[in-house]
């Protein structure tokens, strides 16, 4: 199995005929070694950077691409610890000073709400976002302020009243049918608000462009392969020991990841116990991981139930350290369709198996 993500071309080769197989159905990747010559007024610096001059004048990277959505990384290791501008660490305290300056103190006099109304929960409510995504785009705001403090039992009911508020968005209006639930944790990950919450957005006329492609694209697969695209996914990653099933839900490290430290998962339904794995995850990441700020996000199937044999697929990841000043997408995930990623899959895998 794999001891590191750059072990990938011999753990390929080790394969069963079967498994190597599936993963050509769906992956492609390459290993190269970036070369370089580091002056000799640059070699002190180079070992107390990266640990030896030989590392960074011979850096492994690895490029994963997955054939069919196009999602593809870029690995190399020595990016984890480049010189990066940062300010004053934030604690929590900070946080919650500028959490109880915010609307969000005050939901019920200081947010609007949606045209059907509020949906309230024990640690929640929601509110209308007044400035919308979309047509049909609500907040779910925990009573808890702390972003980076959640329960279980709280992390499961905030899901579910996100739940109930698109319920009610699709009784209100039968053509907002395509529900997504986002979680942005702190600026890093887009969040213009401090204060815990969720966005719900129900969208109509037709699915958001990405789960448009998935779609058109797994069906594709099916066809040529007869076998379903979300199983053989998930099976490459068990294959490669960057998965498991807990129960129903499907939980890996991904190979092709959207940036730092992502895991994915995939259920057949937004119930319960995909929330409480969902949380497990969380925890994981905020605590073993040292995430401080993080995306969550939640496609479901259209409530129609048109679309026969896509999972409910949750997706997460860590958008970077709250200090730094760096931003951590470029030209590469903005117009090149290949993430550059310093944290390795199978070091978060083993995180992950440990504690879900």
């Amino acid at each position: 199995m794999l001891r590191s993500i750059l072990d990938l071309p011999d753990v390929y080769q080790s394969l069963p005929a079967h498994a190597k197989e599936r993963f050509d159905s769906l992956y492609s990747f390459s290993l190269d070694t970036g070369v370089l010559k580091v002056p000799s007024s640059m070699r002190d610096w180079a070992v107390k950077q990266f640990g030896s001059v030989h590392a960074v004048e011979h850096q492994p990277i690895l490029k994963v691409t997955n054939k069919w959505t196009f999602e593809g990384a870029l690995f190399n290791k020595l990016r984890a610890d480049r010189p990066i501008h940062a300010g004053a660490p934030v604690d929590k305290e900070e946080l919650l000073a500028m959490a109880a300056k915010e609307p969000f103190a005050d939901v019920f006099g200081r947010t609007p709400e949606d045209s059907f109304g509020r949906v309230q929960g024990p640690f929640e409510v929601t509110a209308s976002n007044v400035a919308k995504y979309d047509a049909v785009h609500g907040l779910v705001v925990f009573q808890r302020a702390d972003p980076l403090a959640f329960t279980e039992e709280e992390t499961v009911s905030h899901f579910r009243t996100a739940m109930s508020w698109i319920g009610k968005a699709n009784l209100a209006d039968v053509t907002a049918k395509y529900p997504v639930i986002g979680w942005n944790c702190l600026w890093k990950a887009g969040a213009s608000l401090v204060h815990g919450h969720m966005q719900v957005l129900v969208g109509k006329h037709e699915p958001y462009a990405t789960m448009q492609l998935y779609k058109l694209r797994s069906e594709e697969y099916a066809r040529e392969y007869g076998l379903s695209y979300w199983d053989a996914v998930y099976a490459v990653h068990k294959d490669l020991g960057l998965g498991a099933a807990r129960g129903d839900v499907k939980v890996f490290a991904h190979l092709t990841p959207r940036k730092e430290k992502e895991v994915v998962l995939f259920a057949a339904a937004s119930d319960d116990s995909l929330f409480r794995i969902t949380h497990k995850v969380l925890k994981v990441l905020t605590t073993a991981l040292g995430v401080e700020s993080f995306n969550v996000v939640v496609t479901l199937p259209p409530l129609d139930g048109s679309w026969k044999g896509v999972p409910v697929i949750v997706r997460i990841v860590d958008r970077g350290a709250l200090a730094s000043k760096t931003t951590d997408i470029g030209i590469a995930e903005l117009y090149l369709g290949q993430n550059v990623v310093a944290a390795d899959p199978v070091k978060v895998w083993d995180a992950m198996k440990k504690s879900i």
